[in-house]
């Protein structure tokens, strides 16, 4: 057990602990958005995400030039009354049959004479709708408020009568058709525009037929349509009742080929709107009247310019145009992913979104990854629903959205806490800048809570004051901090702010700082770089010490001078000391021989206020910038071999 805790503790505490939160955030979202989605919050979304692509792909077909469509209007019922007397609807069927269209259907529930009392125009109707075995009409299922509305009783007996109920869902939007429904007496009943449809399918020895792999298929030409079941989709137990499809409104918004009832009987209209003994015509005969409402709500709602209100026999106009296209144009039916399919689909972009948060952590990374995810989904959705494939976009966009923002939140927290952890640790070691240098390149260095160690090429420069201990033993205590506080405050400024090193440590009057440390150099040009700072650091030190010396005379203060020895070499860099207490320094024999230089042969330029010795290693980074002359080759303490030494006298350019 103890071998197994310690594991998840080291696992949790390692590298790849932000990992393991994100994989945990992700499916925390993920499980939350099923559980939104199973109680059907979801729903409206995916429905309004339908919509959209429904719209934007519905918008670059044509419509469909086999159906025309005849309107009662507002204007028909003024001139001729409504509703429509027998024998004017007579006429109108004579007119049109003299075209010879293949079918003509009649979406205006006709069950009693007009008048009541019936005669010879009522007789003439009868007759006409009997002797025409290519005219249909409709009527209306009993629903669950029990109304119900028979056929025209000339068409009672016959199959050429068909149901024009269709399912709506929330709001009263038409999304799906209904092919057969059953009635209270289980008859199966069929779709009034199917009913066309097959009828006008004869000429091509189309009949549907059924699919040997799938019972509960219908093939219809070269289609094959499957029943919704109650959750397809970004539907959620739906009521799936009857064999539902889909609209997909092919050539919406666009019109059909239509004219008003009265210009029909007035002979003013085009022949071939009737008439296509190739092709064949189906014609719709229904009401677009404000007087006499028949109108259904489509999912068009998206444009100021599309009517999102349609009469009831324009959908039906959309569901023909939408079976002729998949039996006889080869346009496939829509289908969407299976549940496994679609909680897989959530289940990626809960995960990926928490996963990509490791790399987006700046704010335009995080802009970028939201941004870009959602567009992705939607693009992508709206390229499947191009080929008919119904891809849900609310839940995955919402798993993508939660997800990122969970991690986010946790990234930041997490961030807060190491930067303090790391600024604890260096807050009293390096500089602001070398701080935040660091906390860039936070994941190189914090390893449970001190700083990985690390080899590197640095300079390191020593410097301390010539006698002081013999100078500090004549002054008060109180003066001789404020007299030593003014010094190291003038040398560490010079040092961080205007050479960009820092002041490792201070050992008593003297100063170790380093150039090129915490964050390694990558090329030789940085390292020569460091070097020259280094050295010109030490030619401002000696300026500020001039300066300050001035200011001693002036104030009676001991005239002291200071010694420099600055190194350049392979370094050692970390964390030392216990975990409560650290230090970060250097190691290695760069540092050893910088210290050394500084306290070499106190003799030597013994009348300068800051005398400057460097390593023949940093005098190969400095490209011939500084003045400098050759000590000589000595045997430094603690070291076996010889090390040449150089004085610095200047820069070339003052030289000059």
């Amino acid at each position: 057990m103890n071998v197994l805790r310690n594991f998840f503790k080291t696992l949790w505490q390692g590298k790849y602990a932000t990992f393991i939160v994100a994989l945990l955030v992700g499916h925390l979202v993920f499980v939350s958005v099923l559980g939104l989605r199973s109680a059907g919050i979801l729903q409206i979304l995916e429905l309004s995400a339908y919509d959209f692509l429904l719209w934007t792909r519905s918008i670059s077909s044509s419509f469909d030039s086999r159906i025309t469509i005849i309107w009662a209007t507002d204007e028909d019922q003024r001139q001729l009354g409504w509703p429509l007397a027998d024998d004017k609807l007579a006429q109108l069927f004579q007119t049109i049959l003299a075209y010879e269209p293949d079918s003509i259907g009649l979406d205006i529930y006709r069950d009693l004479p007009v008048p009541l009392e019936g005669g010879a125009g009522y007789d003439a109707l009868a007759d006409i709708l009997k002797k025409h075995n290519n005219i249909f009409a409709i009527r209306k299922l009993v629903d669950s408020k029990g109304s119900r509305v028979d056929p025209p009783p000339a068409l009672i007996d016959t199959d050429r009568v068909g149901f024009n109920d269709i399912p709506e869902d929330a709001g009263g939007i038409i999304r799906r058709g209904l092919l057969y429904a059953s009635d209270m007496q289980q008859n199966v009943h069929e779709l009034f525009g199917l009913k066309l449809v097959m009828h006008y399918l004869k000429r091509y020895n189309i009949e549907p037929q059924g699919v040997p792999d799938n019972p509960n298929a219908l093939g219809l030409g070269k289609a094959v349509l499957e029943p919704l079941d109650e959750n397809f989709g970004g539907y959620v137990a739906q009521d799936a009742g009857g064999f539902q499809i889909m609209l997909t409104y092919p050539g919406a918004p666009t019109e059909f080929n239509s004219l008003s009832l009265n210009r029909v009987l007035e002979h003013q209209f085009e022949p071939e709107w009737f008439r296509n003994r190739i092709k064949g015509r189906i014609v719709l005969i229904g009401v677009n009247a404000q007087a006499t409402p028949d109108f259904v709500y489509t999912p068009f709602g998206y444009s100021s310019k599309v009517e999102q209100r349609l009469p009831g026999v324009a959908v039906h106009a959309y569901i023909i145009s939408q079976l002729l296209r998949m039996s006889l144009d080869g346009n496939k039916p829509l289908y969407s992913l299976t549940e496994f399919q679609e909680n897989l689909w959530i289940w990626l972009w809960s995960v990926v979104s928490a996963l990509v948060c490791l790399w987006a952590r700046s704010v335009w990374r995080v802009t970028l990854s939201v941004l870009g995810g959602l567009l992705t989904l939607v693009i992508g959705s709206q390229l499947a629903f191009s080929y008919d494939l119904w891809i849900i976009i609310a839940a995955p966009a919402i798993g993508w959205t939660i997800s990122n923002s969970l991690m986010i939140s946790y990234l930041a927290n997490q961030d807060k806490n190491q930067r303090a952890e790391l600024m604890q640790i260096f807050s009293k070691h390096v500089s602001k800048n070398v701080a935040e240098a660091i906390w860039k390149e936070r994941e190189h260095y914090l390893n449970a809570g001190r700083l990985r160690p690390q080899r590197l090429i640095a300079t390191v420069l020593f410097t301390d004051l010539q006698n002081f201990t013999t100078v500090s033993e004549r002054m008060e205590p109180q003066s001789l901090m404020d007299w030593l506080n003014q010094y190291m405050e003038t040398m560490v400024n010079v040092i961080e702010k205007k050479h960009s090193g820092h002041v490792n440590k201070f050992i008593g009057d003297a100063i170790m700082a380093l150039f090129g440390v915490p964050i390694p150099r990558q090329s030789p040009n940085e390292i020569f770089e460091d070097a020259a700072r280094a050295v010109d650091c030490a030619l401002q030190l000696r300026d500020e010490m001039e300066r300050l010396r001035e200011v001693w005379e002036k104030e009676g203060l001991p005239l002291i001078r200071m010694r420099v020895g600055i190194c350049t070499g392979p370094v050692v860099a970390g964390s030392l000391g216990a975990v409560e207490r650290q230090e970060y320094t250097v190691l290695g024999d760069t540092v050893n021989t910088a210290s050394r230089l500084e306290s070499f042969d106190k003799n030597i330029d013994a009348e300068s206020a800051c005398r400057i010795l460097i390593s023949e290693t940093t005098l190969e980074c400095l490209d011939g910038q500084f003045a400098t002359e050759c000590v000589g080759s000595v045997y430094l303490k603690g070291k076996e071999s010889r090390v040449t030494i150089y004085r610095v006298i200047g820069r070339k350019l003052l030289q000059q």
